[in-house]
């Protein structure tokens, strides 16, 4: 192929990786790097040569069976929405056409769901919500809604700002004559009438949503949203007079039901003790135990770490410097905590602080108090297996147990996980106890949040993503 006098070579596999021969497309951009293929369609990234800005490139070839994708640029160009790409051009030579899009960076929904364990109902609400105001966006549209048809997971984009909704291919104007691209899509997502070659509608893409919701609920550890699996339900129903006749309805019913669940869970206590065992001596008990209460200070929830246990390491890092004394606690940065002074003195701990008591290896000592979470830390070596197993079931029945392995180690947290039969988080590799990583930050976050509805606790689900996204692998965007 020959544009503007420059060959286009096609990507080839080369050692299990896509690679292409960098080619200048409308002599403005530079193409760089695939980002990803659908039916008749490649995508790639490219580079304004002189605005220097990232643009998202998608060529599709004139075959009889896909040339009518062209129909793309003239839906984005007619919608105006900061969470849809905004289409820049359209090029075309003998063989091809070339829609210049906006380029998301981020992560894909399904791959986040792929990879990260902390899929609760806020998260999946928020979600949710910002993809059902797309799609209310579209179907408003006159004289007729467009309706996208092609709704699922890989298609939705969690960026630094918010939720994206790309891949417009088989989006139509609902007043559009021609009936192929009815045959289109993805069987999983697809609303029943599509395959009975019924007219679509809005109510079309309100299944597929429906569906986009079941499969984020089934992602969840726990069955913790009976009502919102309801809610998915009636997104899909066969029959189109009981399923949701518009966005609107659908997100009323679920935006009533996260509002009640959130007053429910303001009716509960609030969390006011953590525990923290190890299964053997040097598992980093102490080091969480600080990293934690750091990070609820950070996030304004008043916590104060104690010292329960004989190993003194908490005298031992005060020698270091640093800290400021007040009373009996010992403050530096966010951190607020105090050593084991003994039985003869008593330090009054502020009455709404969350108190974060480290036990070193008495296990039995944690076991007995009444705590709101409990946190046991296992060796991620092969030869301190015996201790975590001997261990956990100590403390297999305790309120609020959070099983965690040591040093970042995900491959031995897999193995404990299928002995223990519960999931198995990991803490990451860490030097400094006082200083808050993205990495342990995202942990604590993902578990508060994750068994304990805590309104003292509230998560800003956008930072979150962002901070998720940068943990997570091969990244997608367009």
């Amino acid at each position: 192929m020959i544009y503007n006098n420059t060959e286009v070579l096609f990507p080839v596999k080369q050692e299990g990786a896509r690679t292409i021969q960098q080619f200048i497309l409308s002599g403005r951009y530079q193409i760089l790097s695939e980002l990803g293929r659908g039916s008749g369609s490649i995508v790639y990234l490219a580079r304004h040569q002189k605005l220097g800005e990232y643009r998202a490139v998608k060529l599709i070839l004139k075959q009889s069976d896909s040339a009518w994708k062209i129909r793309e640029a003239s839906i984005l160009n007619r919608l105006k929405h900061p969470q849809i790409p905004h289409i820049y051009d359209v090029e075309e030579d003998e063989e091809a056409y070339y829609i210049i899009e906006e380029y998301f960076e981020g992560e894909s929904l399904e791959a986040y769901m792929l990879q990260s364990p902390f899929i609760t109902p806020d998260f999946i609400y928020h979600i949710i919500s910002e993809v059902a105001d797309i799609l209310d966006y579209m179907h408003q549209q006159k004289p007729d809604p467009i309706i996208y048809q092609d709704l699922k997971a890989e298609h939705v984009m969690l960026c630094g700002d918010g939720v994206k909704l790309i891949d417009f291919d088989i989006a139509a104007d609902s007043g559009m004559k021609e009936s192929k691209f009815q045959n289109y899509g993805t069987p999983k997502f697809c609303a029943p009438e599509k395959a009975q070659d019924a007219v679509i509608s809005i109510q079309t893409d309100i299944y597929s949503i429906g569906k986009l919701l079941e499969e984020m609920l089934g992602a969840q550890e726990k069955d913790e949203s009976r009502y919102l699996m309801h809610i998915a339900k009636k997104a899909q129903s066969f029959d189109l007079t009981e399923r949701y006749a518009s966005i609107s309805e659908f997100r009323s019913d679920l935006t009533a039901h996260m509002q009640s669940e959130h007053n429910q869970q303001g009716k509960k206590h609030l969390l006011k003790k953590i525990v923290a065992a190890g299964s053997q001596p040097r598992m980093g008990t102490t080091h969480l135990s600080i990293s934690l209460t750091s990070y609820l200070n950070q996030k304004n929830s008043m916590a104060v770490y104690r010292e329960k246990n004989s190993s003194e390491m908490m005298r031992k890092i005060i020698r270091t410097g640093g800290f400021t004394k007040e009373g009996g606690l010992y403050r530096r940065g966010d951190f607020s905590g105090m050593p084991a002074y003994g039985d003869g003195v008593e330090v009054q701990v502020p009455k709404d602080a969350v108190e974060i008591l480290d036990y070193g290896t008495d296990l039995s000592g944690a076991l007995s108090e009444e705590a709101d979470l409990f946190f046991l830390l296992m060796g991620s070596r092969e030869w301190e297996t015996a201790y975590a197993h001997a261990a956990f079931a100590k403390a297999a029945h305790a309120a609020g147990l959070i099983c965690v392995v040591n040093y970042g180690a995900r491959q031995q947290a897999r193995r404990y996980a299928r002995i223990c039969g519960r999931t198995v988080y990991c803490f990451p590799l860490d030097q400094n106890p006082f200083l808050m990583t993205k990495e342990k930050e995202r942990l604590f976050e993902g578990l508060l949040e994750k068994y304990w509805n805590c309104g003292k606790h509230p998560r800003q689900w956008s930072n979150a993503l962002v901070r998720g996204i940068g943990k997570l692998c091969g990244k997608r965007a367009w």
